[in-house]
């Protein structure tokens, strides 16, 4: 796979990438071990050891998935981080919409339109799911928008402007801020369906940008706030710890010790004011690491904080709940010795226990004239270049 850096003057989106010699613990061979929050990983000894990752090790169902191709549903300028799937839909937030398909890929419906009528948009902001009460929320400027899965338009809420969301219970938005000016109040607040601010939670990491301009410095991935069983929690790249977010308090969830890969508040791009010259090389020396919790595993999908290194190819780091260890994935690839031959690099988390690659038909297409066996697959042979993405789900065991 090729995974291509993008960034612009002041914004910068490095495109994460794709999968690890000793073979990982079989799941069903680890002993059992009890959670306590919160847990610590030691990320950065776990990458001093590298391990090679069979995908059949981790993993009960794979599926590589073309999304169907019709006038209707063609998908553009996607927010990956953003897509997610409850029972068997996938939701997929585009620059035409939030459109609806199946996990096989065929097409279900554009759940919303752009407009200023119920139920419609004017930009998609954010999008979360409810598992437990199927059903998707999207977030617009100034609102939240509830549909059932067939559709239908459920209500309208507000909720103050926030960069990204989540659900807390069935009837709270945890809305997350971006501080990219330095001087926000809040990091996290609570919201209820009628509009009300329950509690805020104050912004913890203050500085000064001198000349006033705001900068942001984010990955295509990157998810602040996210939902795992019956659960709301929050994870900053700046900050080593995730929360879980309840109603009175945030609760220290996981503690990942970087170390020398911490980045110093000092070399961050937005106090440097978008200087990349300043900014760049030494950014190399840090690491910048996602975070997707699963029910045995987190994946630390990770690359440096350096975002202009277009010869850079981001890693993989995997903890095992069940063991407590913590180690790097040989070539930063999962090896695929299931289906389709492709490796797999677990970009996002569309589910609690689904993870989520994601190619455009001609990344997928010349990544098949070195893996002939991508084109072997019955749904893939008469894909071409301009059709819709194509997506790898990976159901965990």
């Amino acid at each position: 796979m090729t995974y291509k850096p993008l960034f612009l003057i002041g914004l910068a989106f490095p495109l994460f990438s794709c999968g690890g010699n000793k073979q990982a613990e079989q799941p069903e061979e680890a002993e059992a071990r009890v959670l306590e929050y919160p847990v610590t990983i030691s990320f950065d000894k776990g990458i001093e050891t590298e391990r090679e990752v069979l995908l059949s090790e981790i993993a009960k169902e794979v599926k590589i998935v073309p999304l169907e191709t019709r006038p209707e549903c063609l998908v553009a300028k996607v927010n990956r981080g953003m897509i997610q799937m409850v029972d068997h839909n996938l939701f997929i937030p585009c620059s035409e919409g939030l459109l609806q398909f199946t996990d096989d890929g065929k097409f279900v419906r554009s759940v919303a339109k752009r407009g200023q009528g119920p139920g419609e948009y004017n930009m998609i902001r954010h999008i979360a799911v409810s598992d437990r009460l199927k059903q998707v929320y999207l977030m617009d400027h100034g609102k939240v928008h509830s549909y059932s899965l067939d559709g239908t338009f459920l209500k309208e809420s507000q909720i103050p402007f926030c960069w990204q969301f989540t659900l807390l219970g069935d009837s709270i938005y945890a809305g997350y801020i971006y501080n990219n000016t330095g001087q926000k109040k809040d990091r996290l607040i609570l919201v209820d369906q009628k509009g009300d601010t329950l509690k805020s939670f104050p912004q913890y990491d203050q500085f000064t940008i001198e000349s006033g301009l705001n900068y942001y410095l984010w990955g295509r991935y990157d998810r602040y706030v996210y939902s795992y069983k019956d659960e709301a929690c929050c994870k900053e790249y700046y900050n080593d710890t995730v929360f879980t977010i309840t109603p009175e308090e945030l609760q220290p969830r996981y503690i990942l010790e970087l170390g020398k890969y911490k980045i110093p508040k000092e070399r961050r791009f937005e106090l440097l004011e978008g200087n990349w010259q300043a900014y760049s090389e030494p950014a190399r020396a840090y690491l910048r690491p996602d975070f997707l919790e699963t029910s045995q595993w987190v994946f630390l999908p990770y690359a440096t904080w350096d975002v202009t290194n277009k010869d850079e190819r981001p890693q993989l780091a995997m903890y095992n709940k069940k063991t407590g260890e913590c180690y790097k994935v040989k070539d930063g690839q999962i090896r695929n010795d299931m289906q389709g031959g492709v490796s797999f690099y677990p970009a996002v988390r569309v589910a609690d226990d689904v993870l989520l690659y994601y190619w455009e038909a001609s990344e997928l297409l010349e990544l098949a004239e070195s893996i002939p066996a991508i084109r072997q697959n019955e749904q893939l042979k008469k894909l071409k270049d301009d059709d819709n993405p194509v997506v790898m789900l990976v159901t965990l065991k």
